[in-house]
């Protein structure tokens, strides 16, 4: 791992959506959005855990066009002081549970990130143990969520190509605990794909 933590654009990242099955034609974009009270943090899930839906950025209002994926999990830990916002990573719990994620290194399944599974992406923050929609596949949907735009967390390693998930060495409120970083040949799992090197700086 590198010795700092650095940052790619929103606009430069694809998602490769890891999780199980094919977004669900029967399920409309949210009316009232994505993050709505109704469905998004509740404590009582309003889909089924694990729907996925597909939407297409057309450009025109934010970010790049293209097809994103959204997914509905739920929330099993999040770090104390870091605690869940929009655009930090997540992966699965140490619970192995299906569709149950985690912002927290301590709390992830396994020892590392980058063999944790899939990644989901949070659109905002969320109470410990509720249900609510992350982005999991695709281009950034920031046409639908505004707060997903801006600079994600890296590692200082990822160049043009495939990702993985990674512990930060310095996590923060802003970033989290768990960046991108770029994979080893035989141990990562591959989540998304750069397409420019991470803005790193030695100073």
């Amino acid at each position: 791992m590198a010795d700092i933590d650095s940052t790619i654009d929103s606009e430069l990242i694809e998602l490769y959506d890891l999780w199980p099955g094919a977004p669900n034609p029967a399920y409309g974009i949210p009316a009232d959005g994505f993050t709505a009270a109704s469905h998004h943090n509740v404590a009582s899930p309003a889909y089924p855990l694990g729907t996925k839906i597909q939407v297409e950025n057309t450009g025109a209002v934010a970010g790049v066009r293209g097809v994103a994926v959204f997914a509905y999990l739920k929330l099993g830990a999040q770090d104390a002081t870091n605690v869940l916002a929009p655009k930090h990573l997540c992966v699965h719990h140490s619970g192995a549970v299906p569709y149950v994620v985690t912002n927290e290194v301590a709390t992830i399944l396994g020892a590392d990130p980058e063999r944790s599974g899939p990644v989901a992406v949070a659109l905002s923050a969320m109470t410990t143990g509720r249900y609510g929609w992350f982005w999991v596949g695709g281009v950034c949907p920031e046409e639908f969520v505004a707060a997903l735009g801006g600079n994600y967390p890296t590692d200082a390693s990822v160049a043009i190509g495939d990702m993985k998930a990674t512990a930060l060495v310095a996590p923060g409120t802003t970033p989290g605990e768990i960046g991108f970083g770029l994979p080893a040949a035989d141990t990562s799992t591959v989540v998304g794909c750069a397409l420019a090197a991470d803005a790193a700086d030695d100073s």
